[in-house]
């Protein structure tokens, strides 16, 4: 969990709520926080979901680095041709249905 989650749970429960080297179950108890389960259980999830997303996004984006388009020479024309488009698509594609 991110800083601004554990203070959105501070400012639910009424109470600052940070984690601190040597921070245990035993202290939850002591600030009383079985009281405020459903808060805790809510904002953790979303944590959780945010974290998958943010890292689904940087291998997302190192997929990318990787991606390169060519120009071809088409025939004799003078003009040229993208290869490397059809895999773009279909890594977008991918991406896509991930997001």
């Amino acid at each position: 969990m991110k800083e601004r989650h554990w203070n959105v749970i501070s400012e639910k429960v009424g109470f600052e709520v940070k984690p601190y080297e040597g921070f245990t179950f035993h202290n939850c108890i002591q600030m009383d926080l079985q009281k405020h389960t459903e808060i805790c259980v809510d904002i953790g999830e979303r944590a959780g979901k945010e974290y998958n997303i943010e890292t689904s996004m940087i291998k997302m984006k190192k997929d990318w680095e990787a991606v390169e388009f060519r120009l071809i020479p088409f025939k004799n024309t003078g003009t040229y041709s993208v290869a490397g488009f059809d895999d773009a698509m279909a890594m977008l594609d991918e991406h896509i249905v991930l997001t």
